[in-house]
């Protein structure tokens, strides 16, 4: 997704879908198939045979035979290439095995410099969280390029025609928010989309003047993410509030309908990122719609 100057390019040549073949994987499949069909991108389909579940012997009574696990991803990326190729869809399978699946699913997007990973979430939490982790969460936290993940209540993309009409972009003007920003406005000139940018206040200030000049500060602020060339085909909104961030983005995501939340993502350098609850994480539990998050460089 380049940028020149302040003109806003959206590229999506290569798309990595990463699956499991649960509920979740599927409403993730569906928003691929649009997403690719929309870009005319190539689809890898990656599915992770997770060694560390896994076990050689089918008399162990813990984890599961390997020979079951790699028979059964080889027989549903079969059939899932049969329906995207029926579709009209490019696409390719790999069968990955790791005692990591995120790490195995990011190696995989940077190997084919991918443009933008789709991923389904349980948004699992407490203690079967601690155990299992979460793909979704270790994907976000460490991908090179923007992830498109589908909560638990995501609703279904529509199948007359794929387009985000209203876009919700959170920012907390941690590092390469312009970057991040531009992402936003990308997405939104592409589909017509009216697009809201907003920043929340967690601590606001000691008195009511105090607050309302920090939100004019943060409010112009966000003004200036926006290039002027782009106020000749959009005309966004600048958000400022108090409280708890979370549940900001959520309200007014659904007070406007946003089909489309955006997100900076903290980029970690564990993969056990996932045992810390954050804004990503609730966001991604709740949110009606899909949430996409761009990590910092």
């Amino acid at each position: 997704m380049p940028v020149i100057g302040d003109q806003v390019g959206l590229t999506i040549d290569r798309i990595v879908l990463a699956t499991e073949f649960s509920p979740s994987s599927e409403a993730a499949t569906d928003y691929a198939k649009n997403v690719a069909k929309r870009f005319s991108s190539s689809l890898t389909v990656a599915h992770v045979v997770d060694l560390s579940i896994a076990t050689r012997s089918e008399q162990a009574v813990v984890g599961v035979p390997i020979d079951d696990m790699r028979r059964a991803s080889s027989e549903n990326l079969e059939r899932l290439l049969d329906d995207l190729s029926n579709e009209g869809i490019r696409s390719t399978a790999h069968t990955l095995e790791a005692h990591n699946p995120a790490a195995a699913i990011v190696g995989l997007s940077e190997q084919i410099k991918a443009n933008l990973i789709v991923v389904g979430t349980h948004c699992r939490r407490g203690l079967s969280k601690a155990i299992l982790g979460s793909c979704a969460e270790g994907i976000i936290r460490h991908a090179s390029c923007p992830v498109l993940t589908i909560g638990p209540k995501s609703k279904a993309p529509s199948k007359q025609s794929f387009d985000f009409h209203t876009i919700v972009f959170a920012t907390d003007f941690d590092s390469d928010v312009s970057e991040k920003a531009h992402v936003a406005l990308a997405f939104a000139q592409d589909s017509a989309a009216k697009i809201y940018f907003c920043h929340f206040l967690n601590h606001p200030g000691k008195d009511v003047g105090e607050t309302f000049e920090m939100q004019l500060k943060f409010e112009t602020a966000l003004q200036k993410l926006v290039p002027q060339p782009a106020y000749d085909w959009c005309s966004p909104e600048f958000v400022v509030e108090s409280g708890e961030i979370a549940p900001h983005i959520l309200s007014l995501a659904q007070r406007v309908k946003a089909d489309l939340i955006i997100l900076g993502a903290s980029r970690s350098s564990s993969w056990f990122a996932h045992l810390v609850e954050g804004v990503v994480g609730k966001v991604l539990a709740s949110a009606e719609c899909p949430v996409m998050t761009v990590c910092s460089s």
